[in-house]
């Protein structure tokens, strides 16, 4: 970092490693991009030393210059019981030419000299035999970044007022960045206060730094090269070769992982540093004008629309002023099914169409009447539904046939209209389509959930005659879907009957036999919901295993084939898998991915919505869960969805109960329902969580409040068997274990040792200052109010 009025804090990690090189002999590579303080941290460290600095920036005339002098006598020159003579090499991705690489290859392998590297790319290619070879310490990015208590004790000793909450988002905001930190220290000191407004002024003017001091850096063929990529995010070589027209991107990209740390590759996609695409585009907009750069947008676009990336094809459209292809995209993302299509995401796009515009066309007529539908306005759904009626009435020949093909599709399919007319409307459809020639366009019955009972429409209901239904619509259903229900007659008996406590092999039987039929030409959604019972079935045996390879194999298959659609629910399914074993760390990073029902809510997203409230009871955050769930509540309501409600009821009795609220009413809603259809599952699943509820209460109520003897019994018997299976299942948390670094873990510890604030700084070699700071953060994060308190939480949560 640099001098901010003679006040510097080393990152700790990056200058322990400095320290052991230095007591090793070992030769030293630092690498990190600009703004990291490489080189101000080993010109600190260097400080009282004599030592050489070479930049590779300057050419390479100076390291020819050494290469002629006596390696013996710079040793002497160094002095210090170890004698090596101390040389810095700095700007390392500068180097290009073979005679100043030969030459840094050569001091590395001199015993007399100690090397230190510093580059801002990771180890090169023309150097990694030698790091093979010989092993270099490296000093990454990572042990550069300043984590959050060196930016506390920076503040501290520039005496500026901060929070904890602050510190953390400058940490947040700045990635451990020294150069943004230092210039959001200084405007903090000018009376500023860490927010979105300041970031945004800070990365602006770190965007132009590095337009005008780094991009000039590069070779024109590498910057012209992520100017023009600089259109996306992020990008593939196959992509990137459409945008630019550029057949050499493969070492264009090669050149850009040695100019500095600012490309990242995971499986096959590239990525640049957000603030690094700001500074490009500000210098292409200069360079190419608008014009120019709309026309590498199309080529995006393009790209996008070639491989049905619909979301970001149209995105790009849009940016380009392409509005004709905006509205084709539009039409062919209508003709998908919610499962597969992307409504929600495509909203806006959808919203801002004119109604004149979609009145003319069958398939956005119908795609706005079921855009509304899963928005929850109803009124608004059945108004598109009657315009395309009024449509169809009065079209001939294709679009007529069209048309009612969809009326046909929205009659089946529309969320808020619930599952209670199916069997009649499904009873007509030969007569109103197939006799006609007229076939239903792309269906979905699951919406991707593990599920067909509860999938794209509640079958509860039909729970209750399951085997009659089966056996006498059933051939109607899979006639009517054609391929979109293949399998599914057997997957709706076999799930009817395990929530019901049915016989396993029956069960397993018919889910197997409706995978296989899904494997002959049906639908993977299908395949999926016959899957997820079957690993349902296998964690209620306590087989989980079994039930976690079955997982791996069909989410390896649904990869290979494409169905990214089902990816999302088969993670959070993962998630649940990881809730039964009490793996926090597994539900931990499922959660990062999870939707954020507070900037949006979907129904679409309902299966992951269950998941993340049941991570929210485990973590202990009860609020949050509770909350989720009254949004779900009020979705079962409009949506008439009976099996989500007595889920949802099931759930927020749990939540409330742990928060020490009323929640026997939720608890024997759901457990009343239950009865009425004859389910088990929904509830002996949630094993220990759903046991704590029953136990709450005496033998004399439950016999009282669920009179059903037969049923009662074997319910409370399965709860037990599964609470005993998974005693850990949304174990309760006193409270959610918060992130504590190392140095406020020490202070803990040594606080349950009885030593005072100033004996602790002694301990820990810091100011007092930075001891009360960290001791007020623990209470805080522990929700305790003084030491004894903190220690005592602090050992509940397993962390001294």
């Amino acid at each position: 970092m640099k001098h901010l009025k003679e006040i510097y804090i080393a990152p700790r990690e990056a200058l322990k490693k400095l320290r052991a090189a230095r007591r090793l002999g070992q030769t030293v590579y630092i690498y990190g991009a600009t703004g990291y303080g490489k080189t101000e941290l080993v010109k600190r460290y260097l400080a009282n030393r004599r030592y050489h600095h070479f930049s590779c920036g300057e050419g390479t005339a100076g390291l020819g210059n050494v290469q002629e002098r006596e390696w013996k006598e710079l040793a002497g020159e160094a002095g210090g019981k170890e004698h090596k003579a101390v040389v810095l090499v700095d700007d390392l991705h500068m180097l290009k030419n073979k005679e100043g690489r030969k030459i840094v290859l050569e001091w590395s392998k001199k015993q007399e000299v100690w090397l230190i590297l510093v580059s801002r790319s990771p180890v090169p290619s023309w150097l990694m035999p030698l790091y093979v070879k010989e092993g270099f310490l490296i000093i990454s990015e990572e042990d550069l970044n300043l984590k959050e208590e060196e930016i506390t004790d920076y503040l501290t000793a520039e005496q500026i007022p901060f929070t904890g909450e602050e510190a953390a988002y400058i940490r947040e905001k700045s990635q451990g960045n020294a150069y943004v930190i230092r210039h959001t220290i200084l405007r903090m000191k000018e009376g500023l206060h860490p927010g979105d407004e300041l970031t945004e002024e800070i990365e602006s003017a770190f965007a132009d730094y590095l337009e005008n001091f780094i991009l000039m850096q590069w070779d024109t063929d590498l910057l012209e090269f992520l100017m023009q990529i600089s259109v996306v995010e992020e990008f593939t070589l196959p992509l990137a070769e459409m945008v630019t027209g550029n057949c050499r991107v493969s070492e264009l990209l090669e050149k850009a992982e040695e100019a500095g740390n600012f490309l990242f590759c995971t499986n096959g996609v590239y990525r640049l540093r957000p603030v690094l695409i700001k500074a490009l585009r500000k210098k292409a907009a200069k360079r190419y004008g608008s014009k120019g750069m709309m026309d590498y947008t199309y080529n995006a676009g393009l790209y996008y629309e070639m491989h049905n990336q619909i979301v970001p094809a149209l995105e790009m459209f849009e940016r380009c002023g392409r509005r004709e292809r905006v509205k084709e995209l539009l039409v062919r993302n209508a003709r998908l099914n919610p499962g597969n299509g992307h409504y929600f995401e495509l909203r806006h796009y959808y919203l801002q169409m004119g109604e004149e515009e979609a009145e003319g066309n069958v398939i956005l007529m119908a795609g706005m009447s079921m855009l509304y539908s899963l928005l929850l306005q109803e009124e608004d759904s059945e108004y598109w539904y009657g315009k395309l009626k009024d449509f169809a009435e009065k079209a001939k020949g294709g679009q007529k046939r069209e048309a009612l093909s969809r009326l046909v599709y929205l009659d089946i399919a529309l969320p808020h209209r619930g599952s209670v007319d199916i069997i009649q409307i499904m009873k007509r459809v030969p007569s109103l389509l197939f006799d006609r020639g007229i076939f239903l366009p792309e269906f979905s019955v699951t919406s991707n959930y593990p599920s067909t009972m509860n999938g794209g429409k509640d079958f509860c209901e039909w729970s209750k005659e399951d085997r009659k239904l089966a056996a006498t619509i059933g051939r109607l259903v899979e006639r009517v879907l054609g391929r979109y229900g293949k399998g599914l007659v057997k997957v709706a008996l076999g799930e009817s009957l395990y929530e019901k406590g049915g016989d396993t092999y029956e069960v397993l039987t018919l889910l197997t036999r409706a995978q296989m039929e899904t494997e002959g030409g049906g639908m993977m959604e299908i395949e999926f919901a016959a899957v997820g019972l079957q690993i349902r079935l296998n964690v209620f045996h306590g087989e989980m295993q079994t039930a976690k390879a079955l997982l791996h194999s069909f989410e390896t298959k649904a990869r290979e084939q494409g169905a990214v659609q089902l990816l999302p629910n088969i993670e959070a399914l993962k998630c649940r898998l990881a809730l039964y074993e009490g793996d926090k760390d597994g539900v931990e990073a499922w959660m990062k991915t999870a939707p954020d029902e507070g900037k949006e809510f979907y129904v679409m997203e309902r299966y992951r919505y269950l998941t993340k409230i049941r991570c929210y009871l485990s973590m202990g955050e009860y609020l949050k869960a509770q909350s989720l769930l009254e949004k779900m509540r009020y979705y079962t309501e409009k949506f008439k969805r009976t099996y989500i409600r007595m889920e949802v009821n099931l759930l927020s009795a749990m939540t409330k109960q742990r928060m020490g609220g009323a929640w026997r009413e939720d608890f024997l809603a759901a457990l009343r329902k239950m009865c009425e259809y004859g389910f088990l599952r929904l509830a002996s699943e949630e094993g220990a969580a759903a046991q704590e509820l029953f136990a709450a209460e005496s033998k004399a109520f439950w016999e009282k409040e669920l009179p059903d003897k037969q049923w009662r019994t074997r319910l409370m018997a399965e709860t037990g068997k599964m609470a005993v299976r998974y005693p850990v299942y949304l174990k309760r948390q006193l409270a959610q274990r918060p992130d504590f670094c190392e140095t406020a873990l020490d202070i803990l510890r040594l606080q349950a040792e009885g030593l005072s604030v100033n004996k602790i700084a002694q301990e820990l070699g810091m100011k007092a200052e930075t001891v009360r700071y960290h001791t007020k953060e623990n209470y805080r994060k522990l929700g305790v109010a003084g030491k004894t308190d903190a220690v005592l939480a602090a050992r509940d949560l397993g962390i001294l």
